[in-house]
């Protein structure tokens, strides 16, 4: 039996995602998906709680949904890569299956291997300090052009996970032909629009995601945010995941009365833009420190299982009790947010 994994958010699952589902089934016997839970990569609430995400994923075509553990969820594409190939290799997974601006898996695995030369590493390193975004390094560092592309960064993460931890998994990718972030979309429509635009919720996605939405969460999130960080101290901050060169001093200097986009809009700098903010301000939130990202990196990964098609219950492996604290706290201000309790027990689902 062929298993291929696909490493995702679906927040929400829309029509491009089915796609996604429909070329990793035509390449394996069984589809498990390695999903983030309540809080995603962008280091925001997701749309929906992490137990209806993964029933629409079942009701999609997938076969297993497995819980990507906060720390790895909400982390740098290279860490959210890591966790994500980890949970790939647990599984035996004989593919990788993701989507792609580039296509081309042999050009993937160009830029792969060059970006772990030294060389390359510190011209990375040196386009970062300038300012400029990961994807803008690497494809500097690297000379290719087209890889400034977050599909393509995080695809390339891939590679390189596989090759660090020797997981045998192949990788497959599937060309992402529209511009997802556009604002008239054509056979596609991105996550972040159909968030942002309902109306279009009915032409790209389901209605079994659509009724599960909901709407306010981040900005509920938003407004909690300058309130809990009104009380954190430089040094609660010196610590966390994310905070270097001083950045400790520009939070706790910021004024934070005047909502969320004051405070984002006072502390964003070249080097720290809103997505590496955001995530670091999470990371404050939940109290993820760098010694707890680099525990992660070495530690049992803990395993959970959020749905399993009724059909593909002998996927199921056996639960690893690991006690995830950091995960259960993200589910709690989940809660708190949405002001309703979510499930906590896997999903069965005859479909």
């Amino acid at each position: 039996m062929k298993i291929a994994a696909i490493i995702c958010e679906f927040n929400p699952l829309h029509t491009g995602h089915k796609h996604l589902l429909a070329f990793a089934q035509n390449n394996a016997d069984k589809v498990v998906c390695i999903m983030s839970g309540n809080f995603t990569q962008r280091g925001m609430p997701a749309c929906a709680d992490k137990y209806s995400r993964a029933r629409h994923a079942i009701l999609a075509g997938a076969d297993m949904v497995i819980e990507l553990p906060t720390i790895f969820a909400t982390a740098s594409a290279e860490n959210f890569a890591l966790g994500g190939i980890y949970m790939t290799k647990i599984l035996n997974a004989d593919f990788v299956v993701f989507g792609s601006e580039c296509g081309d898996i042999a050009r993937l695995r160009q830029c792969a291997d060059t970006i772990d030369l030294p060389e390359i590493q510190q011209k990375i390193k040196n386009e970062l300090k300038k300012g400029v975004t990961y994807p803008k390094a690497i494809a500097l560092a690297t000379g290719l052009a087209e890889l400034d592309k977050p599909n393509n960064t995080l695809a390339i993460e891939y590679i390189r996970a596989l090759h660090k931890l020797n997981c045998n998994a192949s990788p497959l990718t599937i060309k992402r032909e529209d511009n997802y972030n556009s604002s008239l979309p054509h056979a596609y429509a991105s996550s972040a629009l159909l968030r942002a635009d309902p109306n279009l919720r009915q032409q790209y996605t389901f209605n079994y995601v659509t009724q599960d939405i909901i709407d306010n969460v981040e900005q509920k999130y938003c407004d909690f945010v300058p309130l809990y960080m009104s009380l954190i101290s430089p040094e609660e901050l010196q610590p966390i995941e994310g905070v270097t060169e001083g950045l400790e001093n520009r939070i706790a200097d910021a004024e934070k009365m005047l909502g969320y986009e004051h405070f984002i809009e006072q502390i964003k700098t070249k080097r720290y833009t809103r997505l590496k903010l955001q995530r670091i301000i999470l990371n404050a939130i939940l109290r993820i420190t760098k010694e707890n990202v680099e525990e992660s990196k070495n530690a049992p990964i803990p395993i959970k299982i959020l749905a399993v098609r009724k059909s593909a219950t002998t996927l199921l492996p056996d639960q690893i009790a690991i006690e995830d604290k950091i995960t259960e706290r993200a589910d709690k201000l989940y809660a708190a947010l949405t002001g309703k309790s979510v499930p906590t027990k896997l999903q069965v689902i005859d479909c």
